[in-house]
This record gives structure tokens, C-alpha cells and sequence, in this order.
């Protein structure tokens, strides 16, 4: 059986820094062993090497989707304040219509 990687090993095996292995961790990208310390099975890394490239590696499409979720929760959250805006305007106007005056 071939000996578990440890994080320092990992990161200069893909060339990155601890920290971005933890975020890969984070993001799901890369699983470790179920020990009580950070490990990662060799296995599994020779796997996520040897993924077919497409258009996005598995982590950059990973980060792509987590992105996009982010971006969506944004823009939902957008268009609940400008929903507000819009009731928020129509009864200025009628309130100001009711009144005689002017609207702009």
C-alpha cells in the first residue's frame, strides 16, 4: 500500500500553496482520508491528475459553479431591492397624483 500524502506534499506535487489545497478541501474539490489528521490517498489524486481536461479542469469548473451560485444569490437579491423600489415609487407617484401635483 502506498503511503498517504500529506497537504505539504500535495501542494508541491500540484505546485500550489497549502492554503489553496485547504480551499480545494473546502470547495469539495479534493477529499482526504477519514483519519484524525489531513491526509489524501495517492489514488485519488492520480484520478483528479489524469482528468480529462475539457474545457475547464474539475477544480476551475468547481470554482466556475461556486461563482455562478454566488452571482445568482446577488442578483436575486438585487431584484428583491428593486422590486422595493418600484412599490416604493408607484406609491409616490399615486400619492402625489391623489394631491394634484405634478409628477416628473
Amino acid at each position: 500500500m502506498e503511503d498517504l500524502l500529506t497537504k505539504k506534499e500535495l501542494a508541491a506535487h500540484w505546485k500550489v500553496s497549502e492554503r489553496t489545497v485547504d480551499q480545494y478541501r473546502e470547495d469539495g474539490i479534493v477529499q482526504t482520508c477519514n483519519l484524525p489528521i489531513v491526509r489524501f490517498n495517492p489514488q485519488h489524486i492520480r484520478e483528479l491528475d489524469n482528468t480529462k481536461l475539457d474545457k475547464f479542469s474539475p477544480i476551475e469548473r468547481h470554482r466556475l459553479e461556486r461563482e455562478l451560485q454566488e452571482l445568482k444569490a446577488k442578483a436575486e437579491k438585487l431584484e428583491g431591492i428593486i422590486a422595493k423600489m418600484n412599490i416604493l415609487i408607484s406609491e409616490a407617484v399615486y400619492i402625489k397624483q391623489k394631491e394634484g401635483g405634478q409628477v416628473i
